[in-house]
């Protein structure tokens, strides 16, 4: 037998919170943070993928902070639990 992962596509507002978030959690200091958000939030238009806002903000915060850059690009998030 032969298992596929199913991705599941969901739309959600782009949220410049929970990105600066992100980014402080990988290390990023609090003016880096707002700094690459503010930048990815001006970006950002319908039909945007997560896999372009983590490419722009990996691209944004290398110059300004290349280890929070690298946590922030091999970070993976917990799955969540299905019970």
């Amino acid at each position: 037998m032969i298992v596929l992962v199913k991705v599941k596509k969901r739309s959600e507002e782009f949220d410049k919170v929970k990105l600066k978030t992100s980014l402080k959690k990988a290390g990023a200091k609090e003016e880096h943070a707002t700094k690459v958000a503010d930048k990815i939030a001006g970006k950002v238009k319908e039909g945007t993928t997560t896999v372009e806002i983590w490419e722009w903000s990996i691209a944004e915060l290398k110059p300004l902070d290349p280890k929070a850059a690298e946590a922030y690009r091999t970070y993976k998030k917990p799955k969540r639990s299905t019970s």
